[in-house]
């Protein structure tokens, strides 16, 4: 017949009884297979160092997957470092962190993953690791970058010197390196060498997926192959043509120059050599597809343990370092093309702003020595970096001048301040300042701040650092991430978000850190706005203010130390409550705060956790869903507007009755 009454043919069976013709519909496969299902996949990590890795310092988490349901109902995922509840079909972080904080040499780390051959090899075809960014490789656009053990397939990082590499679930400040558990195991790149006897496969290199539902498969008369035929309307070879087109492998596959093997099997040269060696596709005939269904299906009230090498190449590249000593020589070699980093060799002054603009990469080495600030102006920052600059200081200490004020007794200075820029900051000690870092990118280009700080220490009399994102001008936000440093505020806050209606738009990661405020450590009024706090402690008369965006604390602590205020309605800023966590409904925009693992909640005189609402402003809302509460007013208050639930957690002290009806319901 011809291909129309083929293909027409093949839709008119498809709901029939004919068993010639098979559809497969993942549908009616689910409900078969909601069964118990332990998987546990580990991760075996390895290392290839090059002599000059120094000592940096290397962290990676060994990862478990136990899929204990299969299915996808969040409620049954848990994701901590040891232990990730998953189901087929999902992905994951591979936890991965490098140290170049206090090295003066670039590094590049390539990053290869192999998995493990085993006795059954089914597991390899489900189990992929990718590094989760788009990019173009050999002039075509990939979503994902898959790794395998070649260098072909491998994913690389640069790191100045001075920063760090993060790369977790909880924040990452470079692409994740993520897994992924393939539902439906319906194709395959590989690795391997095919000729006509067979194909000999080395490695599993990335899926082929399609909608199942719509798969059409020859499986009619004596010499059926069960090969696929046709995606709803898209023939096979119309199918692995569009997928190569975007598969980062030069050239497109061509259905015409397929090696059949081993009888009927057909597979596509991706880039193979002459030998018949390289990288082929695959596409699985409709009884491997049968037969993987049964090999998931068998999975069940079994122990399968998965192992992959996750390799990660360090790569030391020495740096042009210039050493200075004076103001003249510090200027000019922070803006020269021929110094990768500028060394200071013993402290010096400053008389007015160092300012790093477009197309300016500096690296700045304190090493142990201060730079500060001996001009004669009321109102400056030390460094200012813009328009796409970027600056890493790390080594010592950045000081300023305190006793200029302007002509009132104010004095309105910053150490820092940056507006669509990059600032990396490492073991470097603020002091001296008004404002340790004030971040602006409202009314400025397209491209937003990303400001990273390891391990430093800032004190200041009023508030240390200060973000204002870039509103609707573009559509990534400002970030900020605070990492193993201390921030103290002896006069108004640790951190705060501009809540004006143009600044909005940014993103605060807190990761193991001290934050103190005088009135609070934390103020966030900010719409869109994301705040993440992983094992840090703040403290404040109220320890945070919340107005705006979405704020998730994990394995915190938050503390208010001040006296009793009720609740209520504040035009520009926030009631000093002394809560614990204070959110403030008040503006036209929403705020949420979840807090959950081994967080302690804290007040000395009001509420542990407290939510006030108005009519008509945006929805507030407070999930606890872990912790331990208490408070000398009460463990927890809200105003019955907005939303207030709590799942779990200590609680002592009060909880008002409309927690409690609101919960009940």
């Amino acid at each position: 017949m011809n291909v129309k009454e083929f293909f027409r043919k093949k839709k008119t069976e498809a709901e029939g009884s004919n068993p010639e013709v098979q559809h497969i519909r993942k549908i009616v496969r689910r409900q078969g297979l909601l069964a118990l299902v332990t998987v546990v996949v580990i991760i075996v990590v390895l290392f290839a160092m090059t002599s000059a890795w120094y000592t940096n310092v290397s962290k990676v988490n060994t990862l478990r997957f136990r899929t204990e349901v299969w299915g996808f109902d969040p409620e049954k995922i848990e994701v901590n470092e040891a232990n990730i509840i998953v189901a087929p079909g999902m992905s994951g972080y591979v936890p991965f962190q490098v140290d170049n904080s206090e090295s003066s040499d670039r590094l590049k780390l390539l990053v290869t993953v192999s998995k493990i051959p085993m006795e059954n090899d089914e597991l390899r075809k489900r189990v992929y690791f990718y590094a989760d960014a788009a990019e173009v490789r050999n002039g075509e656009r990939v979503s994902k970058i898959y790794l395998g053990s070649s260098e072909s397939d491998m994913y690389s990082y640069n790191l100045l010197p001075g920063e760090e590499l993060v790369l977790s679930e909880a924040y990452h400040n470079d692409v994740p390196i993520k897994w992924e558990w393939v539902y439906d195991m319906e194709g395959y790149y590989f690795q391997g060498t095919v000729s006509p006897s067979g194909a000999v496969i080395d490695e599993y290199i990335r899926p082929i997926e399609y909608d199942l539902d719509l798969a059409v498969f020859d499986t009619e008369g004596e010499n059926a192959t069960g090969n696929l035929v046709s995606v709803g309307s898209v023939t096979a070879e119309s199918l692995l043509s569009s997928i190569s087109a975007n598969d980062g492998y030069a050239g497109q596959i061509n259905a015409s120059s397929a090696v059949t093997a081993g009888g009927s099997y057909r597979f596509y040269p991706v880039d193979v050599d002459e030998t018949g060696t390289g990288v082929w596709a695959y596409l699985c005939t409709y009884s491997e597809i049968e037969q993987g269904i049964k090999f998931d299906t068998d999975l069940s009230g079994t122990l399968t343990q998965f192992t992959a090498a996750f390799h990660v190449s360090a790569i030391s590249v020495p740096s042009r370092i210039e050493r200075v000593s004076t103001e003249a020589a510090l200027r000019s070699a922070l803006l020269s093309s021929e110094t990768d980093v500028v060394c200071l060799s013993g402290n010096v002054d400053t008389s007015s702003a160092i300012v790093v603009g477009s197309d300016v990469q500096a690296v700045l080495n304190l090493d142990g020595y201060e730079i500060r600030y001996a001009g004669s102006e009321a109102t400056y920052s030390m460094f200012r970096v813009r328009g796409g600059g970027s600056l890493t200081i790390m080594n010592g200490d950045v000081t300023g001048n305190g006793n200029i004020t302007d002509g009132s007794g104010n004095i309105t200075s910053s150490a820092f301040s940056v507006s669509c820029g990059n600032l990396t900051l490492s073991d470097v000690r603020i002091l001296d300042f008004d404002n340790a870092l004030i971040i602006s990118d409202a009314g400025g280009s397209a491209e937003d701040s990303v400001v990273q700080i390891f391990n430093c220490e800032m004190n200041t009399p009023n508030l240390t650092i200060q973000v204002m994102g870039n509103g609707s001008g573009s559509e990534a936000p400002t970030r900020l991430i605070i990492k193993d440093s201390v921030l103290n505020s002896s006069g108004y806050a640790a951190l705060a978000g501009h809540g004006n209606t143009d600044r909005w738009g940014t993103d605060f990661t807190i990761i193991d850190s001290t934050l103190y405020g005088y009135y609070t450590a934390l103020y966030q009024p900010q719409q869109r706005s994301s705040t993440t706090i992983t094992g840090s402690t703040l403290t404040g008369i109220t320890g945070i203010a919340v107005k705006g965006g979405t704020v998730a604390i994990t394995d915190s602590r938050i503390s208010g130390t001040g006296r009793f205020t009720a609740a209520r309605a504040s035009g520009g800023g926030w009631t000093d409550t002394g809560d614990g966590i204070y959110v403030e409904a008040t503006y036209n925009w929403n705020v949420s705060v979840t807090v959950k693992g081994n967080t302690v909640v804290t007040s000395a005189n009001a509420y542990a956790a407290e939510l006030f609402g108005v009519t008509g402003a945006g929805i507030g809302r407070i999930i606890l869903q872990d912790g331990t509460y208490s408070g000398g007013a009460g463990a927890a208050n809200w105003n019955d507007i907005g939303s207030f639930s709590i799942y779990g957690g200590t609680y002592t002290g009060s909880v008002s009755e409309s927690i409690l009806r609101y919960d009940g319901e």
